[in-house]
């Protein structure tokens, strides 16, 4: 019995041991290791020239962490601390849009081997053509007392540059950015502020008129806040040739010809309001406020404007802004009798059609408060964004606009964190994709932001693609060769 009893006992702490050596936990000495769960490890990530990443984790019981297939002009390094992988990309490259693949290497002490590979999209920002108008260009304010404007760019294929013209040549923009104009293969960018803000502070940066390569995005021409003195404040920019540039401030419109400094006043121009040019036909039109709605038409003739007093049927008092329409006309938002219109005026024969819509549309200082693509029209109150069937029928009565109108979505009920719409809308005429920029307030707030792209023709329940934490007090949407 005895003996019995010991064969017992042992054949006991046998099944123990044998429990307790096939469960999952691990032995003594074996490699723990955990990537950082912030860090998607998984996913490609988007590097320029200087640009490094870490990547942090935690392990137990290492011998030696290594790596492998390092491409030429890349740097590796580990902390001192041995809990984090820095990856730095080269200072310099001549190719853009190369994915490279880095393997991290991690030997336990047990002699275990854990592989990670981290997967890197190298885009070059001076090797890229930023003329395709299937890009996107947000140009940003900055803020006023701390930092300089900029521009950041979307590739046709989704990639965000942040800081486009920094990384192209190595200098800012101006202080609080406002607009920007397409012309011969150039893009003109005018700050309020330039190279000093309202109360006097310096900035380091490339003045308040800045001529740059529509391709490359190379500085060509630069002009500070002292060689345009005269100019309080300016707001938008329209350009017929490079001795026909006008400019919005808060005296109206100013003439500049680039090649001899000249910065003249265009008489009749008093009070213009902060609204976007339309290029049309050789001239710029913008609009004018007063008890008559009319529009200003410039052209390269003389320094004067030519006043266009639109039709008495007109049922608004007010125009909020303009924008040029597919098929030569000019569109108006505007307000009157208590009610708010879309309308299409035709310089040709001078008619004007209007239909009635239910909000008042956001606009902001960008002077942007809708956009058009055919005959729709996409504009926002609050944080919803809605569409207007327009119909061009004279005959139908303007308050017959609101039936045509629709409630899209609500940007706010898709992301908390889309507190408020900055500076209106933008639709890119080769894609028929909308784009919104929001914030989540101003003050701290602003640094978290999004720019949302929606296909026109898809679901407007869910956004195509939603770019995080790019912009700066976003001043508007820009596409090449568009004005």
């Amino acid at each position: 019995m005895k003996k019995k009893f010991l064969s017992v006992v042992a054949l006991f702490f046998i099944l123990l041991l044998s429990a307790c050596t096939n469960n999952d936990e691990p032995k003594y000495g074996d490699l723990i290791l955990e990537w950082d769960s912030s860090l998607d490890i998984t996913s490609t990530k988007i590097m320029m020239p200087h640009d490094s990443c870490t990547y942090k984790f935690k392990a137990e019981n290492v011998k030696n962490v290594t790596w492998e297939n390092v491409p030429e002009g890349w740097t590796v390094s580990l902390s001192e601390e041995k809990n984090s992988i820095s990856v730095k990309a080269p200072a310099e490259s001549t190719v853009s849009g190369v994915t490279y693949t880095i393997t991290i290497v991690i030997e336990g002490i047990n002699g275990e081997i854990r592989k990670q590979d981290l997967l890197f999209l190298l885009i070059n920002p001076k090797a890229i053509a930023y003329d395709d108008p299937k890009g996107v260009f947000v140009l940003n304010e900055g803020n006023m007392t701390t930092e300089n404007g900029s521009l950041t760019y979307i590739t046709p294929e989704g990639l965000v540059i942040d800081d486009a013209y920094k990384a192209v040549n190595g200098t800012e923009l101006g202080n609080v950015c406002q607009d920007m104009a397409f012309y011969n293969g150039k893009i003109y960018i005018i700050s309020q502020n330039g190279d000093e803000n309202a109360v006097g502070t310096k900035f380091e940066n490339d003045g308040m008129l800045v001529v740059l390569d529509a391709k490359t995005l190379k500085k060509e021409k630069a002009f500070s806040k002292s060689e345009l003195s005269s100019l309080d404040w300016p707001t938008h920019i329209a350009v017929l040739d490079e001795s026909h540039i006008y400019i919005r401030d808060n005296k109206g419109i100013h003439r500049f010809d680039s090649n001899t400094k000249e910065l003249k006043f265009i008489e009749g121009s008093d009070g213009a309001p902060k609204s976007k040019f339309v290029v049309m036909d050789g001239k710029i039109y913008t609009i004018i406020d007063g008890y008559i709605s009319k529009l200003l038409e410039i052209t390269t003739e003389n320094d004067i404007v030519n006043k266009i007093t639109l039709p008495y049927n007109a049922p608004y008092k007010d125009i909020y802004s303009i924008y040029k329409s597919d098929d030569g006309k000019i569109w108006l938002s505007a307000f009157g009798f208590g009610k708010y219109y879309i309308g299409k005026y035709s310089l040709a024969d001078e008619t004007l059609v209007s239909r009635q819509i239910s909000v008042m549309p956001n606009m902001g200082a960008s002077g942007v408060s809708f956009v058009a693509k055919g005959n729709d029209i996409y504009y926002a109150s609050g944080t919803i964004i809605y569409t207007l069937k327009f119909d061009e029928n004279p005959e139908l009565d303007a308050e017959s606009g609101l039936e045509a109108e629709k409630e899209l979505c609500d940007l706010n009920f898709i992301d908390n964190n889309a507190k408020e719409l900055y500076n209106g809308l933008g639709i890119n005429p080769s894609t028929d994709m909308l784009y919104v920029n929001t914030i989540k307030g101003v003050g701290p707030f602003y640094t978290t932001n999004s720019i949302w792209e929606f296909d026109t023709t898809g679901d407007w329940t869910v956004q195509k693609n939603k770019y995080d934490n790019y912009t700066n007090f976003p001043a508007g949407f820009f596409f090449a060769g568009n004005n």
